[in-house]
């Protein structure tokens, strides 16, 4: 079976929930003062989700983690 058609779980780039492009600036190696997430309140209740999942650290996408 081709690995490309499989979805990493642990990608730092990818969103725990999701799995889409996070663009967290930590994980394509930028000033973390430059993500996304240091300006906009992350939602607590997808937080939490993300935790549920086992996630291992990553950061969600602004779609997910917006309460917006």
């Amino acid at each position: 079976m081709p690995t490309s058609n499989l979805v990493s779980y642990t990608d730092p780039a990818l969103c725990p929930l999701c799995q889409q492009e996070n663009h967290c600036a930590v994980a394509a190696g930028k000033d973390p003062t430059s993500c996304w997430c240091m300006n906009t309140k992350i939602d607590e209740a997808a937080k939490l989700r993300a935790n549920d999942g086992g996630s291992t650290k990553r950061c969600l996408c602004k779609t997910c983690g917006c309460p917006c």
